[in-house]
C-alpha cells in the first residue's frame, strides 16, 4: 500500500483537475440540481422506512393492548407505496445521470478529437498512434464510466450515509456514536489506498497505450511482411506477451490495494452492530423497536458507505484518466496564422514568393537547419522542378509551400499573401506515400471533391493512366482499397492519389516524389499530361529522376538546405559544370546535357 503523504506539488494537480472536471459539469447545471434532489428524495424515502419498523414493533405489535391491526395494515401500506416511490424516483436519477453523462463525455472526446486535429505534424511524427488512441478511446470510457455511475454513486453515497445517519441521532445519540466510531479509520485507509490506486491506474493506463501502440504498428501489413522476411515473428510474439504480462501484475497489485480498502470495511461492517449491542445493554431506555429500527438503519448506514469504498477505489482511476485527457487538451495546437491583411505583391493566381525562409525540425539552434535563408520567387502559372540530393530540403520545402509547416524564420507567400497552414483550394500536395482510406475508390477520389460527379472522377484518373486500370477491377471504382490501399500496388495507390489531387483544380499543386513508384516510360506520360491539364496554373514537382523532364520552365536545385541553383532550365542545362547539368548527364547517360538544342 503506498502511504506516502501527498507531495505539495501533487496537491494543486489534484485540485486543479477536480475544478476541471466540475467545470465540465457546469453547462448541466439544471440537470445536476435535478439530480441531487432526486438523490436525497432517495435517500430521505429509504431512511424512513427503518422508522416505519419501529412503528410496528413498539405500536402496531408489542404496544399497549397487543397488536393494533389496523395501524399495522397503514404502515405496511405505507411501506409498499415507500418502496414504489424509492423505484420511481431511482429510474429517473439513473435516466437524468445518464443522459448528462453522455453529454459531458461526447463534449469531452469531440474537444480532445478537436484539438488532436490541430497539433502540428512534429506532434504525430513523435507519438505513438497507439497512445493516441488510447487516450480517445481507453481514457474517455474510463471517464464514461466515472461520470456515468462513479459521480452518482458517490452522491447517493454521501447523501444516504447522512441521512441514515441523521436517522440514527434522532433515534438515539449514544448508539449512534457507536454505530460511527469507527468510520474516521475507514475513511483515512480509504485515503491513503486511493493515492496509490491513482498511481497505479496511471502506469497501467501507459501499459494499455504501450500494448495498443504495439498492435497498431506491429499488425499492420508492412511490419507483418518485415517481421516474416526477416524472421522476427517470435521477438515481436515475445514483446507483446511481456507487457500484456506487465498489464497482468498492476492490475493484480491494483486488486490488492482496493481489496485492502474493502477488508477493512468488512471489519468494520462485522464489528460495529455488537458495539451497538454493548452500547444498547449499557444504557437504559432502549426499546425493542428502537433496536430493531436501528438495526435496519445499519444496513441503510453500511449500504452507502459500501459503495463509497468501492466508489474510492474507481474514483482514484478516473482521475488518472481525467488527467491523462487533460494534458492533451493542455498542448497548445498548431499556430494558424491568418493571411496577412496587406499582401506586397500580387502578380496573379498562384504566384509563389519565399522570402529567407529557414526551417529547423529539431528545438536546438545548433542543429542544422533542414532549410536556411532559402529565396525564390515563382510567377503564377509556372511550372517548377525542385531537384537535389537526399537530404537537401526538397521535401521540407514542399511542406512549407502547401503550408503543412510555416517557416521557423522567413515567411512564404501566394499571390501576395502570407500562409503559414494549409489553404484548401488554394494549394494542394500529392506526397510519394499517399494515405488512402478504407473505402471505395470513389470515396478515396471524392474525399478531395465530394461534389466530384463519375465524368470527373474518369477524367482525373485517365489523366494519370489508372481508369483502364480500375475498370479491370470487379466493382470498377467500387472496388474496395483495402487498409491504407494495401489491395492496390504502389503506382496504382499514388496514381489514385494524383487524380484526387487534380480533382481539387488548386491554383498550386505540389508533386513531392508523387510519381516515384511508376516505371519511366508511365511517369514522364503522366506528368505531361497533368502538366498539360494544368496550363496556365503553378505546378512544382520534387523529384530525383528529372533528367528526362523537358517540360519545366524553372529548376531549383537544392543543397545542404540552400538554394545552390535556380534558372531557367535550359540555361542551367548550358552550365556544362553546374550541378543540374551534372546530374542530369549522370541520369540520362548522355555525353552532353539533354537537348544540346
Amino acid at each position: 500500500m503506498h502511504d506516502r503523504p501527498l507531495s505539495d506539488s501533487e496537491k494543486p494537480l489534484a485540485l486543479g483537475t477536480w475544478r476541471r472536471v466540475v467545470r465540465l459539469f457546469m453547462p448541466h447545471r439544471p440537470a445536476i440540481c435535478l439530480v441531487v434532489l432526486l438523490v436525497v428524495a432517495y435517500s430521505a424515502l429509504n431512511a424512513a422506512v427503518p422508522l416505519l419498523t419501529q412503528l410496528v414493533f413498539d405500536r402496531a405489535l408489542f404496544g399497549v393492548g397487543g397488536p393494533d391491526l389496523p395501524l399495522l395494515a397503514l404502515i405496511a401500506g405505507l411501506a409498499a407505496a415507500t418502496a414504489c416511490a424509492v423505484g420511481v424516483v431511482d429510474l429517473g436519477q439513473t435516466w437524468v445521470s445518464a443522459r448528462v453523462a453522455q453529454q459531458v463525455v461526447h463534449a469531452l472526446r469531440v474537444e480532445l478529437f478537436g484539438r488532436l486535429q490541430r497539433m502540428s505534424l512534429a506532434f504525430f511524427a513523435a507519438t505513438r498512434g497507439g497512445e493516441i488512441q488510447s487516450r480517445l478511446a481507453n481514457d474517455t470510457a474510463q471517464i464514461e464510466h466515472a461520470v456515468k455511475d462513479t459521480l452518482p454513486s458517490t452522491l447517493s453515497g454521501v447523501i444516504g450515509f447522512v441521512a441514515a445517519a441523521g436517522a440514527m441521532v434522532a433515534l438515539s445519540p449514544l448508539l449512534a456514536g457507536a454505530a460511527l466510531i469507527l468510520t474516521p479509520i475507514v475513511v483515512w485507509v480509504a485515503s491513503r489506498s486511493g493515492r496509490a490506486l491513482k498511481n497505479l491506474s496511471e502506469v497501467s493506463q501507459r501499459s494499455r497505450a504501450q500494448l495498443s501502440s504495439i498492435v497498431a504498428e506491429r499488425l499492420c501489413l508492412g511490419a507483418v511482411v518485415l517481421a516474416r522476411v526477416h524472421g522476427r515473428s517470435a521477438d515481436e510474439a515475445t514483446r507483446f506477451a511481456a507487457e500484456s504480462q506487465r498489464l497482468i501484475r498492476l492490475g493484480v497489485h491494483s486488486g490488492l490495494v482496493a481489496q485492502g480498502v474493502l477488508s477493512a470495511g468488512h471489519v468494520f461492517f462485522v464489528l460495529t452492530p455488537y458495539l451497538v449491542f454493548v452500547a444498547a445493554g449499557l444504557s437504559d431506555g432502549i426499546t425493542p423497536g428502537t433496536l430493531v429500527a436501528f438495526t435496519v438503519l445499519q444496513a441503510r448506514l453500511y449500504q452507502p458507505l459500501w459503495q463509497l469504498l468501492h466508489i474510492s477505489t474507481e474514483f482514484r482511476s478516473a482521475q488518472g484518466a481525467f488527467e491523462r485527457v487533460f494534458d492533451y487538451l493542455d498542448m497548445e495546437p498548431e499556430l494558424e496564422p491568418g493571411p496577412d491583411p496587406r499582401p506586397d505583391t500580387a502578380p496573379g493566381p498562384g504566384a509563389l514568393a519565399v522570402r529567407e525562409a529557414t526551417f529547423r525540425y529539431a528545438a536546438g539552434e545548433h542543429d542544422r537547419p533542414a532549410l536556411d535563408g532559402v529565396n525564390l520567387t515563382l510567377p503564377a502559372g509556372s511550372t517548377t522542378l525542385v531537384v537535389g540530393p537526399s537530404g537537401s530540403g526538397k521535401t521540407t520545402l514542399g511542406h512549407l509551400l502547401a503550408g503543412l509547416h510555416a517557416p521557423t524564420k522567413g515567411s512564404v507567400r501566394i499571390d501576395g499573401a502570407k500562409i503559414g497552414r494549409p489553404s484548401p483550394g488554394q494549394v494542394c500536395i500529392a506526397t510519394q506515400e499517399p494515405f488512402l482510406f478504407q473505402g471505395s475508390i470513389a470515396d478515396n477520389l471524392r474525399y478531395a471533391a465530394p461534389d466530384a460527379t463519375a465524368d470527373d472522377l474518369v477524367r482525373a484518373c485517365r489523366l494519370t493512366r489508372i481508369h483502364e486500370r480500375i475498370m479491370a477491377l470487379p466493382d470498377g471504382y467500387g472496388s474496395l482499397v483495402g487498409e491504407r490501399g494495401a489491395l492496390l500496388s504502389g503506382g496504382e495507390r499514388q496514381r489514385i492519389a494524383l487524380a484526387r489531387a487534380l480533382l481539387t483544380d488548386a491554383s498550386v499543386l505540389v508533386l513531392d516524389e508523387a510519381t516515384s513508384a511508376l516505371d519511366p516510360v508511365t511517369e514522364l506520360e503522366v506528368v505531361e499530361a497533368i502538366l498539360a491539364e494544368r496550363e496556365g496554373r503553378t505546378t512544382v514537382m520534387i523529384t530525383h529522376r528529372f533528367g528526362v523532364f523537358e517540360s519545366f520552365d524553372t529548376v531549383v536545385a537544392l543543397v545542404e538546405g540552400r538554394v545552390a541553383e535556380h534558372g531557367d532550365r535550359l540555361d542551367l542545362l548550358g552550365d556544362r559544370h553546374g550541378w543540374y547539368a551534372r546530374m542530369v548527364r549522370a541520369q540520362t547517360g548522355a555525353a552532353q546535357a539533354l537537348g544540346g538544342q
